[in-house]
C-alpha cells in the first residue's frame, strides 16, 4: 500500500505543466463602463515574450449575466515603440470557457506594454488599457522537459521497483535463516 502511495505522489508531482494557456488568469482590469462590467484576464504568470491569451468577461450590471454578442478588439504594443501594434479579435469560439471572450496574440520581445481592449457597445468610449511587463521567453529546453523527463520518469520508476524487489527478497532470506536458527534451538 505504501508503495502505490509513492508512487501516485511521484506522478502527481511530475504532472505539473511547465506552460499552461488557459482562459482567465491573473486579473489586469475590472471596470464598469456603459452598464457593463468588463473583467480582463491575462496569462501566462507572468507574461513572457511569446503566446499569450487575453480573455474577457463582459457583464451586465443589473443582473450579473454574460454579454456574448458584443465585437471585442484586443490590441498590444510595446510601450517605446506604439507603431508595433498587434491586433486579435477575441471570441467565444476561442475561449474554452464560453463565458468569455479570448484572444491570443504573440509577442515578439520582453519589455513594457500596453495592451488595449475596445468593446464595442452602443456608445464610444476609449479603449480600456493596462500597461504589463513581459519577461524574456522561457528557454527552449524546457518546453523538451517533458519529452527527456518521461523516459527518465521510466527508468526511474523500473530501478526503484527493481530496487523493492530485491530489498524484499534480502528481507524473505533474512527471515527463513532466523526462522531456521530459531528451529534449530528448539
Amino acid at each position: 500500500m505504501r508503495d502505490k502511495v509513492l508512487l501516485i505522489a511521484i506522478l502527481a508531482a511530475w504532472n505539473v505543466p511547465a506552460i499552461a494557456y488557459a482562459d482567465g488568469g491573473i486579473v489586469r482590469l475590472c471596470e464598469v463602463r456603459d452598464g457593463r462590467r468588463i473583467t480582463i484576464f491575462t496569462s501566462p504568470t507572468p507574461l513572457r515574450a511569446g503566446p499569450m491569451d487575453v480573455s474577457v468577461l463582459v457583464q451586465d450590471v443589473a443582473s450579473g449575466k454574460p454579454v456574448l454578442d458584443l465585437p471585442i478588439v484586443v490590441s498590444a504594443y510595446p510601450m517605446p515603440d506604439p507603431q508595433q501594434s498587434i491586433s486579435a479579435h477575441a471570441t467565444t469560439e476561442a475561449a474554452t470557457n464560453k463565458l468569455l471572450h479570448a484572444a491570443q496574440l504573440k509577442l515578439p520581445e520582453s519589455g513594457a506594454w500596453r495592451i488595449e481592449v475596445i468593446v464595442e457597445g452602443a456608445q464610444r468610449e476609449p479603449a480600456l488599457s493596462f500597461d504589463v511587463v513581459v519577461a524574456q521567453p522561457p528557454p527552449p529546453w524546457l518546453e523538451m522537459s517533458l519529452w527527456i523527463g518521461w523516459p527518465l520518469l521510466a527508468v526511474g520508476l523500473f530501478a526503484f521497483h527493481q530496487w523493492l524487489v530485491s530489498w524484499r527478497q534480502s528481507l524473505s532470506v533474512q527471515n527463513r535463516r532466523q526462522a531456521m536458527s530459531v528451529a534449530e534451538h528448539f
